[in-house]
């Protein structure tokens, strides 16, 4: 029978591993539920040998992340490249938590991820600015069109021009937007693709997701 701290133990794993879909969430937990009641291991033991449950939950969420749960070796690497989920970015970060949790934590390792959450970070305040660069022009744009109608009385010509640069204006708005968001989605398989090179230098690959 399962002793409460390793009931504890595997109650916070069960909370650290949400970011797993809820089956995997389920077989991992079951994996080591079983593997623990098989074992008759102490509470000390599992410490000694997984480390503390958040710990271990990171480096299960980042081998999710690096798509070690496939089963099939043999699959195409385009396939194997894609992170299972659809956003890059909780990839990636997923894979850091991985990564920073690692026992194998090599320098070379660490200055890869420093460079890279700077570059993170410079691409964050990039697309804060051109989102700002976006919104002024939507505003500008907006101002532009009741500028034109005000004076439509006073001069339809220059009416005209107003409203015409403010449609124009709000349409590159329009046109900037999915352009930006593809340049972020873009911008983020990159990093995936870099900080997975990272994390196989550095995590072990978990046998729950691999059976």
């Amino acid at each position: 029978m399962m002793n409460e701290q390793v009931e504890n133990y595997l109650a916070t794993l069960q909370r650290y591993l949400k970011p797993l879909p809820v089956q995997e969430r389920e077989d991992t937990y079951r994996f080591y539920e079983e593997l623990f009641l098989d074992s008759e291991m102490t509470a000390d033991q599992i410490h000694a040998e997984f480390g503390n449950p958040k710990t271990l939950a990171r480096q299960i969420n980042a081998n999710y992340a690096m798509g070690w749960n496939i089963e099939d070796e043999d699959e195409t690497a385009d396939h194997n490249d894609r992170p299972k989920n659809k956003n890059p970015w909780n990839a990636v970060w997923l894979i850091i938590l991985g990564v920073l949790a690692s026992p194998i934590l090599i320098p070379i390792a660490i200055a890869l991820l420093v460079s890279l959450m700077f570059v993170v970070i410079m691409l964050i305040v990039m697309a804060f600015i051109i989102a700002g660069i976006l919104i002024a022009l939507a505003f500008a744009g907006g101002m532009a069109i009741v500028a034109g109608i005000s004076v439509i009385g006073q001069g339809f010509m220059m009416a005209l021009f107003l409203i015409g640069g403010g449609i124009m204006l709000l349409g590159l708005t329009v046109l900037g937007i999915p352009l930006v968001i593809w340049v972020v989605q873009g911008i983020g398989w990159v990093v995936y693709r870099l900080i997975k090179w990272v994390g196989s230098l550095t995590l072990k690959r978990r046998p729950e997701l691999t059976k």
